[in-house]
């Protein structure tokens, strides 16, 4: 038989054997698509869930894991740095070094992380470091993938919790999900993730969430498009302008400087 027909029959088989895991991200995919008035075919929110679902493996990112792992054995970095880590606006981050003084640091932020992504390669992206402190940005992209704010604080406290068994004593400070307009209809589960981050903050004193939010809005409380970049999700030169002041005063206070 020849393969322009068996096709049909191949995508029908595939579409009525796709995992729960698969199935759970469709209804999600679909609430979320009704929820901002954008019509999504059944093909189109069945390619949205692959793709959500293959991104949110643990190992997605080993590639970029191996990478930093070469980099340490022919450079080793400093121990005792500030280690900055989580996703992509870490990653982009290149003016840090610079940006940070005195505090030497360290940049181990990778890809479009999610924060079970860096849970998963802990050892090799935290705990191998030794810092002496831990700046964390991640979470915006596990919201995005449709885990919600409960999902993705519960993958938070892990975290907490690995340093708090490995690296005990270590402050960590959390910068919270930015606002963004590429991410706007995620306004409301930005704000109630942030908002939870806060909470955890006031019961620790390891812990600081570094609030980012107010600072990057317009004085009509929208994102402000002059700090990103054209993907208007990534923040540029003046952006990170905005992060330094705040975070590096954070640190500056935290270790009495």
């Amino acid at each position: 038989m020849k393969l322009k027909y068996l096709l049909p029959f191949i995508i029908s088989i595939f579409l009525t054997n796709c995992s729960d895991d698969i199935k759970i991200l469709e209804e999600k995919i679909k609430f979320q698509a009704d929820k901002n008035n954008n019509q999504m075919s059944t093909v189109e929110i069945k390619q949205a869930a692959l793709y959500l679902n293959t991104w949110s493996k643990e190992d997605f990112y080993q590639e970029a894991i191996d990478e930093f792992l070469n980099q340490d054995i022919t450079n080793p970095p400093p121990q005792d740095s500030i280690l900055f880590t989580g996703s992509s606006s870490i990653r982009f981050w290149e003016s840090l070094e610079e940006d940070m003084k005195p505090f030497v640091t360290l940049n181990r932020g990778f890809g479009g992380a999610h924060i079970a992504h860096v849970n998963y390669h802990f050892e090799d992206v935290v705990k191998n470091y030794n810092p002496k402190g831990i700046v964390f940005f991640c979470g915006t992209n596990d919201i995005a993938a449709l885990k919600g704010p409960e999902e993705t604080i519960n993958d938070l406290k892990k975290f907490l919790n690995q340093v708090k068994l490995n690296l005990p004593g270590i402050p960590v400070f959390i910068i919270g999900i930015k606002p963004t307009m590429a991410r706007e209809y995620l306004r409301d589960e930005e704000i109630e993730y942030n908002e939870a981050v806060s909470d955890i903050s006031k019961e620790d004193s390891l812990i600081t969430y570094i609030n980012i939010w107010d600072a990057m809005l317009t004085e009509n409380g929208q994102p402000n498009s002059d700090l990103f970049v054209e993907d208007n999700l990534h923040i540029n030169a003046k952006g990170y302008e905005i992060w330094t002041k705040i975070v590096r005063n954070e640190l500056i206070n935290y270790f009495d400087l």
